[in-house]
């Protein structure tokens, strides 16, 4: 397609590569707050792991677990699969190695790919973490959970020592503990977009679909719906962008040898139809940081999601005028308000324009059952803009998904409330005006007193003897109410009741459904939390942030007791986890800690060269009980609605206490939904289990679970692979 063969005559040389300018993030890394008075620091003594848990030492990973997850089906065993930015390439696509054999970023790549955009560097550097990790690798890697050398690990809990200037106590060589456990599963298994920051969601046949994402630099979205299929680690076949197809064939394994004005011809990045070329699967609406659920009847719903258009000018500009929305590329920032429907089985989307609402950035959305029928169910969405802090039109009306002009350039401009709303999906579905513009189909239920806007939040559904609701719960766990500090005056500033460290619950089973506010409160205010529903019901909240500027973490791994509404703290981590951090639950019971970004996961900015990315595997306090750890000798490999199944035991089982389902997979950020916990209903009758599903796929959605059993001391069996089978 390109001849440029005459241009790899003359050599780049390395130190005028390192020369070019690189955009320099100016965040703050993090900083330490532990408890000095908690049992289960590592410096006051042995850990006694029936208190604390068990944490592994590092675990090196080839790359940022920035959206990651279990992945699990009847086809293949089960894996994690872990991708950062940009998915669609390999680490050696953009860097190369200076005299010193250390890895830097590729001044072309910045140039072709991302438009002349600034790589993202620094103690927050999500491209300078390619340079950390092992670049021969994908962006997307997948981790054989029974491979020999899946967990091995170093002999450190810390990524540097606490000498004067600190040294590594990681590095590039210990990759090869458990390289042979990885598997690349991005660029070389086909795919071709850039996912950072996509919606994420598993289909019922247990592949997953990648939302949206990322196109150059913040806020600028794709259309595109990629599919992964772990079972064989394919991709979807989607419309190559020429961008990437024009940048391979010149530097694809080859030492870059020529500067980049030498390529006159090549697709321009800042054109998106070079970079998000039309596919018949796109969405109509381009989204960076959308939600995502899987529905009910198996469609997907797809929510929120911002968006800038990188076509227009690049320049900066101090103040934007209207005209300058449609033409300079910093003021074109808009909030997609536009709902669509994702239907796996024609590869095809539907926008529903008559069900337009402003959400925060990834909303929480989750399927609730409404009533006593399988048609009965709406969507619970939690978070809706401060109408205050959008552009009003002439007549003083607020404009949904449009920002003031004074604050267009901001991140995240707006201001959140918890207002909380059932929306009617197939009620706007089946509106023959669902192409007319309109804000119809949502009930008002309730309104928290946190937005929880990068929150974490925990499911915890439990069904009666006939597959009934019991209890459809919601635990939503710090998070803020969005804005910014250096928003203008005009912007309300999210109010001082807005507490970071609110811990607050709504059950969608009560006839009226209305949050109630937690006796507990988490060690540490703070947003970009992660949490994993354990077997036994209780909630693991891992990491988050007070905020940037500077980055004050919290370190450690807390417990919240649903049932006695309590919270401790337990392991220390010793390294950072927010933002771009990751958690997955394991098939054993235990929980893999993984991502944030490698070059700050250390918590010394002065040191970012130090960090490599690192997993860690906490096993928690049920591991460590005396006693013989309950079995499921046999399970159905499906299951259906309504259906009573026997789970067969030892027999000289102890007694059960609980039986539950827990949903899995992929995840980014803080995300929580998808991953439902559901304790069934169930009698034992000696060596066997007779456990009844859930009666309503607004319940629990047509999906593979985890099936785990609970002894009467909180011991979970391993898991049983299940599939609960919905149409067809």
């Amino acid at each position: 397609m390109y001849n440029f063969k005459y241009f790899l005559s003359q050599k780049m040389g390395i130190a005028a590569l390192s020369a070019i300018a690189i955009t320099f993030m100016c965040v703050p890394s993090a900083t330490a707050h532990h408890d000095p008075a908690g049992v289960c620091e590592f410096d006051v003594g042995s850990l006694d792991p029936a208190v604390c848990g068990e944490l592994s030492k590092l675990i090196p990973f080839p790359v940022d677990a920035i959206h990651a997850g279990l992945s699990w089906t009847k086809h293949s065993e089960p894996k994690i699969c872990v991708g950062m930015r940009p998915s669609e390439y390999a680490g050696s696509h953009l860097t190369f190695k200076d005299e010193l054999g250390n890895d830097q970023l590729f001044e072309p790549f910045r140039h072709f790919v991302y438009g002349g955009g600034g790589f993202s560097t620094g103690p927050h550097g999500l491209d300078e973490s390619n340079t950390k990790g092992n670049a021969a690798r994908d962006n997307f890697v997948c981790l054989d959970l029974t491979h020999e050398d899946a967990f091995k690990e170093t002999s450190h809990f810390r990524l540097i020592d606490e000498n004067d200037p600190p040294n590594a106590l990681l590095t590039k060589e210990d990759f090869a503990l458990n390289d042979a456990a990885f598997s690349d599963a991005g660029h070389k298994r086909g795919l071709n977009y850039n996912m950072f920051c996509s919606g994420n969601v598993a289909l019922p046949d247990g592949r997953w679909l990648f939302i949206g994402g990322h196109d150059k630099g913040g806020n600028n979205g794709i259309r595109k719906l990629n599919i992964f299929d772990p079972s064989d680690e394919s991709w979807a076949l989607r419309v190559v962008p020429p961008v990437k197809a024009a940048y391979l064939e010149i530097f694809d394994d080859l030492l870059p040898t020529s500067l980049p004005q030498d390529f006159p011809d090549f697709p321009n990045a800042n054109n998106e139809s070079n970079t998000d070329p039309a596919d018949a699967s796109d969405m109509k609406y381009q989204r960076w940081y959308p939600s995502a659920a899987l529905l009910p009847d198996e469609t997907v719903l797809i929510v929120a999601g911002t968006d800038k258009d990188t076509s227009l000018d690049p320049a900066r500009v101090d103040a934007c005028t209207e005209a300058d929305r449609s033409t300079h590329f910093r003021c074109s920032l808009v909030t997609q308000v536009v709902p669509e429907i994702y239907d796996p089985m024609t590869d095809s989307t539907m926008a529903l324009e008559n069900a337009r609402k402003h959400h925060n950035t990834y909303p929480r959305v989750y399927p609730v059952q409404t009533g006593k029928k399988a048609g009965d169910w709406k969507v619970a969405i939690i978070g809706e803009v401060n109408l205050d802090s959008l552009a009003k039109d002439e007549s003083g009306k607020p404009i949904l998904g449009r920002a003031p002009l004074s604050v267009v350039t901001q991140y995240d401009p707006y201001t959140y409330t918890g207002r909380t709303y059932l929306f009617d999906v197939q009620g706007a579905k089946a509106d023959p005006d669902h192409n007319m513009p309109d804000e119809k189909h949502y009930e008002f239920v309730d309104e928290a007193m946190n937005a929880h806007n990068f929150g974490a939040g925990a499911q915890l559904w439990e069904t009666d003897s006939k597959g009934h609701a019991v209890s459809q719960k919601i635990v939503l766990f710090g998070g803020d109410c969005g804005g910014t500090r250096d928003a203008p005056a005009e912007i309300p500033q999210p109010p001082t009741t807005c507490s970071q460290d609110l811990i607050e619950t709504i059950d969608f089973q009560d006839s009226q459904p209305k949050y109630k506010q937690s006796n507990a409160k988490l060690y540490l205010p703070v947003n970009q939390n992660n949490t994993t529903i354990l077997p036994d019901g209780k909630v693991l909240i891992s990491g988050g942030a007070t905020g940037r500027g500077p980055w004050v973490n919290s370190f450690h791994l807390q417990l919240y007791d649903p049932t006695t509404d309590t919270i401790e703290t337990l392991v220390d981590r010793k390294i950072a986890g927010h933002d771009h951090s990751t958690v997955a639950l394991l098939p054993d019971g235990s929980v893999a800690l993984l991502g944030g970004n490698a070059t700050d996961l250390h918590a010394d900015e002065e040191h970012t060269e130090l960090g490599i990315p690192v997993a860690q595997r906490y096993k928690p306090t049920y591991l460590f009980k005396d006693g013989v750890r309950p079995e499921i000798i046999k399970a159905p490999d499906k299951i259906t609605y309504h259906q009573r199944f026997n789970v067969k035991l030892p027999e000289d089982a102890e007694t059960i206490e609980s039986v539950v389902l827990i949903a899995f997979g992929p995840v980014t950020h803080n995300w929580d939904w998808g991953k439902r916990y559901v304790k069934l209903w169930f009698e034992q009758q000696k060596d066997k289990l007779l456990v009844q599903a859930p009666a309503f796929p607004g319940l629990a959605v047509p999906m593979h679970y985890m099936l785990f059993i609970v002894d009467e001391n909180g011991v979970p069996s391993e898991a049983k692979l299940v599939q609960l089978k919905g149409r067809g």
